[in-house]
C-alpha cells in the first residue's frame, strides 16, 4: 500500500468528491507528505482545491484561526490531517450546518495512512451499523475487561453517531480511518482502567460516578497530566464518550486516532461532549479537551446479550 492510495481512498472511497467540487485541505504541522499525496490526487481528478497552512494549536479541541473556520465554511469538502483535532470544534460543527462535508484526521502518520486508512469502507459500514442496529435495541451497556475496567451506563440512542468511513451527504462529518458508533454514556458509573491512554501514560485507573469523575489513581509521585486537566479544566472530568471500534483492518499502535476504530475494543472519553449533546440541554458539556482511553480485551453486553467476549466479537458469529 502507498500514499497514493491512502488519498485515493479519503477522496474517493470516504468522500466521493465530486470534479465540480471544491476541496479544502488543512494542515497544522502534520507530514508535508500526507497533504502532497492529496494534491496530487486532487490535481490528477482536475479538481478544484486549496491548502491552508496554520499554527499548530496548544491542545485536541481548540479553534482554528478565525481565516480558516470561515474558509471551512465557503467550501465543499473540507480534508484535516491535522496534528491537533478539529473534530470536536465549533469550527468544524459550523462548517458541517453549511452543508460542507468534513473528514478529521487528526495525528495521522504514514502508518496508518498505508494500513487501517484503506480498510475496505462498504465493510467497516456493514460492521458499524450491525452494531448501531444493536444498540437501538439496548437499554444499558456494561464493560468489563481484565485489567479491572468495571463500567456500566444507559444507551440514549439519539446521541449516537455511526462513523462508517463514508462522508457523501451535504453536510456529513467523519473522523478517518472510520470505524466506531459513539454516542454519550448516560449515567456512566465504576472503575476505568487505563489500558491505552496516551494523553497521560502516568494515569492508571478512574472512579466515575454518574458520569463524572470521582478520583484517580496514578503511578507515579508527581500528580498525572489527566489528574492535571482535571485541575485546569474542570469540565474534563464529565465522561463525554463511549465508542465501539469496527474496523478490522486497525491494530494497536499507540496512536488514538487508529487504536479506537479496532475492532474487539471500546473506548471512553473525557471532556467534550458537543459531537453528541445538543445546544440547550443540560448535559451538554463544552470543554477544550476530548480525551479518550481504549480498553483492550474487554467483556461488552448489551443488556443481557454478550457482544465482545475478552475482545473477541461473538455478535458477527
Amino acid at each position: 500500500m502507498t500514499l497514493e492510495e491512502g488519498a485515493q481512498t479519503v477522496i474517493g472511497q470516504c468522500l466521493d468528491v465530486e470534479i465540480d467540487e471544491e476541496v479544502l485541505v488543512l494542515n497544522d504541522s502534520n507530514d508535508e507528505e500526507l497533504i502532497e499525496s492529496l494534491e496530487d490526487e486532487l490535481e490528477e481528478r482536475g479538481i478544484d482545491h486549496e491548502v491552508m497552512n496554520f499554527e499548530e494549536p496548544d491542545s485536541h479541541g481548540a479553534e482554528p484561526p478565525e481565516e480558516v473556520a470561515e474558509r471551512m465554511k465557503q467550501v465543499d469538502v473540507v480534508i484535516a490531517p491535522t496534528v491537533k483535532s478539529l473534530s470536536h470544534t465549533e469550527a468544524r460543527k459550523q462548517a458541517n450546518k453549511e452543508g460542507t462535508r468534513v473528514a478529521t484526521l487528526p495525528t495521522v502518520s504514514k502508518e496508518i495512512w498505508e494500513t487501517s486508512l484503506q480498510a475496505d469502507y462498504s465493510r467497516v459500514k456493514e460492521i458499524t451499523e450491525k452494531v448501531y442496529n444493536l444498540l437501538q435495541e439496548t437499554e444499558e451497556v456494561t464493560v468489563e475487561t481484565p485489567s479491572g475496567t468495571e463500567l456500566s451506563f444507559q444507551v440514549e440512542i439519539d446521541t449516537y453517531h455511526n462513523d462508517t468511513g463514508m462522508i457523501h451527504e451535504e453536510g456529513d462529518f467523519g473522523n478517518l480511518p472510520a470505524g466506531e458508533p459513539n454516542g454519550y454514556p448516560q449515567g456512566i458509573t465504576g472503575t476505568l482502567v487505563l489500558d491505552h491512554f496516551p494523553f497521560s501514560p502516568d494515569a492508571e485507573k478512574v472512579e466515575i460516578q454518574d458520569g463524572k469523575v470521582v478520583s484517580v489513581q496514578s503511578s507515579g509521585t508527581e500528580k498525572s497530566e489527566l489528574e492535571k486537566a482535571f485541575e485546569n479544566h474542570p469540565c474534563s472530568r464529565n465522561m463525554a464518550e463511549f465508542g465501539f471500534g469496527t474496523n478490522p483492518e486497525a491494530t494497536i499502535i499507540g496512536n488514538i486516532l487508529q487504536d479506537e476504530k479496532v475492532l474487539g475494543t471500546v473506548h471512553i472519553a473525557f471532556g467534550d461532549n458537543c459531537s453528541y449533546i445538543p445546544e440547550g440541554d443540560e448535559r451538554r458539556n463544552p470543554c477544550p479537551i476530548h480525551w479518550d482511553a481504549v480498553c483492550q480485551n474487554p467483556t461488552v453486553k448489551f443488556d443481557d446479550t454478550k457482544i465482545l467476549d475478552n475482545g473477541k466479537p461473538v455478535f458477527m458469529e
